[in-house]
């Protein structure tokens, strides 16, 4: 089956992740992956150095007719069967290319939890009776498909997923990295800086463990984006130097979870299912997490393996941190069923055969 991935930023986040997946599990289920996009990016590069066939095109809002065709004239040179649409636009694109090709089966998955306004309803209410199939990645999300106007009908949950990997491990390269003793806490947090990860909610939530804490504590941050700048400023007027410490973009994960004793999410909005919180429970961190998307999929239902606030709280963001920093044989619990729940409810294995089997006619 061939089947094309369609996103308009190849860029380096969640969404990225997902499709990057798809197709290097593609071909061992039958299915053979092309790739289109508008911006290029770290995917694009990927895909071209796997020599996965891509066509860059336009996807502006003005020139969407003209884009559709495009993509239908590539589709039908390449015998493409299904186009698997990632985000609203990229939808309606690929749709609109389904008019010049009939026998076209097109699969969207929405990766957010974003409730939309009248218009953008009136544009799920027409086009996605025309999906194939409509996947959301959390149950939240397919609550939100619904209210902005999704046909139920098409809509089926199929979880992110990630794959087991080698038993946890240990290190202490970022404690020597930032220098901290073997008595200070380290937390750790993977999100850009850009307002729905909710950072500033994350300083403040800090700032009130290091007023309650008897024990020291840091919490690294590794990210880049637009409101780095600002964050760092918000924790140094809340005397947090020393206990928040920025890292940057980091293209050493594994060694950073393998570092953190506890991992931590402070999103206000839009999350769907994290790819970053599923690394931290493969490697057998607790969590505390805010009450947003598919976080409380993954650190309560189904399993416990960690705590789920609402965003804003702050004492009680700040209180779930103090007690598992204090309750060794709690986070010793949690940790090793954030472990277990990873390789049972998401082995990204299992679920991306479900995603292919939703592109069957």
């Amino acid at each position: 089956m061939k089947v094309l991935y369609l996103i308009n930023y190849a860029g380096k986040a969640g969404i990225e992740k997902y499709v990057e997946n798809l197709v290097r599990l593609g071909p061992a289920a039958g299915v053979e992956p092309y790739f289109a996009y508008a911006v290029a990016g770290p995917l694009s590069e990927k895909m071209a150095a796997a020599g996965v066939p891509s066509l860059q095109f336009s996807m502006e809002w003005a020139r969407l007719p003209k884009a559709a065709r495009t993509l239908a004239d590539w589709c039908r040179e390449q015998g493409v069967e299904v186009i698997h649409a990632q985000c609203p636009r990229e939808n309606i694109v690929a749709l609109l290319a389904r008019r010049r090709l009939p026998g076209l089966r097109v699969v969207f998955t929405d990766h957010f939890t974003r409730r939309v306004g009248p218009v953008w309803r009136l544009l799920y209410r027409h086009f996605t009776p025309k999906n194939h199939r409509c996947i959301a990645v959390c149950q939240e999300g397919r609550e939100v498909l619904r209210a902005n106007g999704c046909d139920a009908t098409k809509i089926t949950v199929i979880y992110n997923g990630i794959e087991p990997g080698p038993p946890p491990r240990k290190s202490d390269s970022l404690r020597r990295e930032l220098g901290l003793d073997r008595e200070t806490f380290l937390i750790l947090c993977l999100a850009r800086f850009d307002p729905e990860k909710g950072l500033d909610f994350l300083v403040d939530a800090l700032a009130k463990l290091k007023q309650t804490a008897a024990r020291p504590f840091c919490c690294a941050v590794a990210g880049d984006g637009p409101l780095m700048e600002d964050i760092r400023a918000r924790a140094k007027a809340a005397g947090l130097e020393a206990e928040l410490r920025l890292l940057g973009y980091r293209n050493d994960v594994p060694e950073l979870l393998a570092s953190a004793q506890l991992y931590v999410c402070s999103s206000s909005r839009n999350e769907a299912l994290s790819f970053a919180i599923l690394e931290a429970m493969n490697a057998a961190l607790p969590l505390v997490v805010t009450d947003v998307g598919g976080n409380r999929d993954l650190a309560e239902t189904d399993g416990v393996c960690g705590s789920v606030l609402p965003y804003g709280d702050v004492e009680g963001f700040a209180g779930a941190i103090r007690k598992l920093m204090e309750d060794e044989p709690l986070r010793a619990n949690l940790a090793a069923a954030a472990r277990e729940k990873a390789e049972r409810r998401f082995d990204l294995n299992k679920l991306a055969l479900e995603v292919y089997r939703s592109y069957e006619a």
